[in-house]
């Protein structure tokens, strides 16, 4: 192969100078390098034989004078001959587009319309203009040719249009005839001659004319106005007839004799007094024995268990009914009072405080009761920390009644309350302008607060001093009610009454109605304003649980009414998941679980364009509106609120989710609110649509009505929680002090400089 290889670089090198060709040189090792070399020889050698012999017949039928000279020269000669060709092109080229731009002059001339203008226009000013680029110019034509094949397109279209607006000029509709063959279709695609909806507005002016027929929104208002004044008068008929029934039956048994025995009656329960004087067993049975004649006179005696063993007559039956009140807090002593009754009505809770019979011993409970009431079937219940209604409810379990309806607190505090009531109970006070106060929950952490031997917090006892002091001077809380709860023990209460009383004026909280106690103190009664004092600290904080501590925290945790603060010196952290404190803990920081978001907009709680059409119109006129108002398991869709606590609910119908099959739940959903207070106003969506001016200012009527003007907007949702941490005014007084310090030397260095 090296031999080979060697003997044609010879041979090739020999001639290699001569025809301006490569040299090869270096044998094997250089074989891919003269592959190379003698492939473009080859390719060299047959463009000469084949090509180049055609170039000057090719030649000819281009040039009058076929260039043979340069065609068979060099490459500098090959170029000029490709420079002649490409000028020679270029000259048809623009021959043929001075034909073709004629061409298009001659079919543009007399023509019109906004294409053509476009066209004509593009030829004058793009055509050609060397300072626009040239894909910019392409793209224009492009835009403006596909515009031309459209129009195109659509030459049966206007005949027909040219047809039909003919047709309907030659029938007298001359002004619709123009607008049809001169009014362009708007970019939109709407056409305002002849909507496609035509045939809809027609019948929609069929179906709103039926609408305006059997609306019939007048006689829909005197029917509810009817109503309300059958339902007035009605409560009045029962009113009036249950007094005149009682005065009928008192003057029917109010014989002298009658007269004279409660005259003694009266006269010897003034003498009874505290019960602690000497003759006090003689006015009491002097009293007893008056009693037998003078119960007829009375259709109606209140008292308590004890006046009720002292006073009237032991016999069986007595009584036609006898209503037992706050029953859970009533113990064995009370059967007496029940038995004198033919019927008997308990009334009572047993997620409250109840009997406490911790302190007697149960071997002699055991004993009384097996020598007693061994027969008795109720035995089991008969016992001294059973209250009487936990014996009602066992002995007459088949008439359990529960009355769900709840009137004292605001919803966000009675929410923690029935957690313990599996949720069944509805909160239906919806507090009025006066009443509210927002956040209507508030939580107080103390950082230094801590419990004591004796079961006390110091710290947590000032800062509600400190709370109802300001309370006491903010002109805002003038004449609401307060009270502190202890939820563990009574000698919190008792520190915290101290502390309260040497710092506020005397008279003052007697008018507030302050008192302090454990959960059994205010049971049965209520305040604006309740304190819940927590007492333990993390280092003290046993869990509390089972259901005498869930009794205590359902009675503390639902005596407020408008506002319930919880002061601890506790987190959420620090407590077990089994005590209460961290349910009550976790109440303050989420306290409704699936009510709306907080600072939401109001506008969008509403449920239905229909409420944010009404919404919107009232807004827009200045009036303080909240939809969807949750009133117990009912969802008012919105109120209008005014000055002196003048208030109206507003009930959007819309027809699709408020039709005659729910007509009957929506009244008696209405009568219910309407018994805790509430005033409607409804209004059917489709009355709206039709006549939404008229129904607006009958609104806006109804509203001036009631007294209820424009107070301004409310824009977002009210928190339901204030979040503070609570700081000793001799720590805030110091670091003021610090502060002034500190800003004091900060100008003088500054003056110095």
């Amino acid at each position: 192969m090296h031999d080979r290889v060697l003997s044609f670089s010879t041979r090739w090198n020999q001639f290699a100078q001569l025809l301006s060709i490569p040299v090869v040189s270096g044998g094997v090792q250089a074989l891919r390098n003269i592959e190379q070399i003698t492939v473009a020889a080859r390719k060299a050698h047959l463009l000469a034989t084949s090509h180049d012999v055609q170039l000057p017949a090719m030649a000819e039928r281009v040039f009058n004078k076929p260039p043979v000279a340069q065609i068979h020269g060099t490459s500098a000669d090959l170029l000029k001959v490709k420079e002649h060709l490409r000028a020679h092109l270029t000259r048809a080229d623009l021959a043929r587009a001075a034909t073709m731009l004629a061409t298009l002059q001659e079919k543009l001339a007399g023509t019109s319309g906004a294409v053509s203008d476009d066209l004509r226009a593009f030829v004058v000013t793009a055509l050609g203009n060397r300072e626009l680029p040239a894909e910019r110019v392409v793209a224009r034509y492009a835009e403006l040719v596909n515009e031309i094949r459209r129009i195109e397109a659509l030459v049966g279209d206007i005949q027909t249009v040219i047809k039909i607006s003919g047709a309907f000029e030659l029938a007298g509709a001359e002004k619709l005839a123009a607008r049809m063959s001169h009014t362009p279709l708007g970019s939109s695609g709407e056409d305002s001659v002849l909507p496609i909806s035509w045939r809809d507005a027609w019948n929609w002016a069929r179906v709103k004319a039926h609408l305006e027929k059997i609306e019939a929104r007048d006689e829909l208002l005197t029917l509810a106005s009817r109503r309300r004044d059958l339902e007035v008068g009605l409560a009045k008929l029962y009113e009036n007839m249950v007094s005149v029934s009682a005065w009928l039956a008192t003057k029917t048994g109010a014989s002298p004799k009658v007269l004279s025995a409660l005259e003694t009656y009266k006269t010897a329960i003034r003498r009874i007094g505290q019960g602690t004087g000497p003759n006090a067993t003689r006015h009491r049975r002097d009293a007893q024995k008056a009693m037998q004649d003078a119960q007829g006179a009375v259709p109606c005696w209140i008292m308590s268990h004890n006046k009720v063993s002292e006073t009237l007559p032991a016999t069986l039956g007595s009584f036609d009914l006898v209503v037992v009140d706050e029953a859970s807090q009533s113990d064995l002593w009370a059967l007496p009072a029940v038995l004198r009754g033919k019927k008997i009505l308990v009334v009572g809770d047993d997620k409250q405080v109840s009997p406490d019979g911790g302190f007697i011993a149960a071997t002699h409970i055991q004993t009384l009761k097996n020598r007693f009431l061994a027969d008795q079937p109720y035995a089991a219940v008969l016992t001294p920390e059973k209250s009487l209604y936990d014996i009602a409810s066992t002995v007459f379990a088949a008439q359990k009644v529960m009355l769900r309806e709840h009137f004292r607190c605001v919803p966000a505090i009675i929410a923690y309350s029935n957690q313990f009531y599996d949720g069944f109970m509805l909160p239906l006070r919806i507090p009025k302008e006066s009443e509210r106060i927002d956040p209507p929950l508030v939580d107080i952490y103390v950082p230094s607060g801590y419990r004591d031997k004796k079961d006390i917090n110091r710290p947590e006892a000032e800062a509600i001093a400190d709370e109802i002091e300001a309370i006491l001077q903010n002109k805002k809380f003038a004449k609401r009610t307060l009270g502190v709860v202890s939820l563990l023990g009574p000698d919190q209460a008792k520190h915290i009454d101290t502390v309260v009383r040497t710092r506020c004026d005397a008279a003052e909280l007697m008018r507030r109605k302050f008192e302090c106690g454990d959960a059994r103190v205010f049971q049965g009664s209520e305040r604006d304003i309740m304190f819940l004092s927590m007492v333990v600290d993390p280092q003290a904080s046993r869990a509390l649980s089972g259901n005498t501590a869930e009794q205590r925290f359902n009675v503390a945790g639902s005596r407020a009414r408008d506002r319930m603060y919880l002061v601890r010196s506790v987190q959420s952290s620090d407590l077990s998941h089994l005590d209460l404190r961290a349910g009550l803990l976790s109440h303050f920081s989420k306290p409704m679980e699936g009510s709306y978001e907080e600072n939401k907009n109001l506008i969008g709680l509403c449920e239905s364009g229909f409420e944010k059409q009404v919404y919107s119109a009232l807004v827009d006129k200045g009036f303080r509106v909240i939809p969807q108002v949750k009133a117990g398991s009912f969802r008012i869709d919105m109120v209008v609120e005014g000055e002196r606590d003048a208030r109206l609910a507003i009930e959007c119908d819309g027809d699709e989710f408020h039709g005659p099959d729910r007509w009957a739940a929506d009244m008696s959903r209405q009568r219910v609110l309407e018994r805790a207070g509430w005033t409607f106003w409804r209004c059917f969506a489709s009355t709206w649509s039709l006549r939404q001016d008229e129904v607006l200012d009958e609104l806006l009527q109804r509203l001036c009505a009631m007294g209820i003007e424009p107070l301004g907007t409310l824009e977002k949702i009210p928190s339901l929680v204030e979040q503070r941490t609570w700081v000793p005014k001799s720590q805030v007084s110091a670091e003021t002090g610090d502060l002034v310090v500190s800003a004091l030397e900060a100008a003088i260095k500054e003056a110095g400089a």
